[in-house]
């Protein structure tokens, strides 16, 4: 049976289409508006992610990497293109975390139709917020670190 929610923790999520593709902070950058990227997976803090639930079924991520005491969330980039970029800000920003079966989950973004997408393989490849079309590199697993 597949989890209905995720529990507070830290986790390194993992892209359900590309093996070994992990959500990164590029570059383990402490900037606002840095690149979320996909990434080989090498532990790391900029690779570490404590997901924090809030009523309504939304959560916020927060990178394990720190910028002087100043927190590093998973955020909407402020670069305004089409699709959305998705970077590092320093406030937190609500995510909708569904699950789609098989113990992977969607990482929706509720103010809109999209959820966060790996829309390539090749190392350091930004995320975007794409429509939901079911594919697997919309899907992630969240494994605890």
């Amino acid at each position: 049976m597949a989890a209905e929610f995720l529990t507070h923790g830290t986790y390194a999520i993992k892209n359900a289409a590309y093996q070994d593709r992990v959500i990164d902070v590029r570059d383990a950058r402490p900037e606002a508006n840095t690149p979320i990227i996909g990434y080989s997976y090498h532990k790391g803090e900029n690779q570490q992610w404590e997901v924090e639930l809030f009523p309504g079924n939304l959560y916020q991520l927060k990178s394990k990497l720190t910028a002087g005491g100043t927190q590093i969330f998973f955020a909407q980039s402020i670069i305004r293109i089409y699709p959305p970029m998705i970077a590092t800000q320093p406030y937190g920003q609500q995510w909708s975390i569904e699950p789609v079966g098989d113990n992977l989950f969607r990482i929706h973004f509720p103010y809109m139709d999209g959820v966060a997408t790996l829309p390539d393989e090749k190392e350091k490849t930004q995320l975007i917020i794409e429509p939901w079309e079911g594919r697997e590199n919309q899907k992630w697993r969240f494994e605890n670190v």
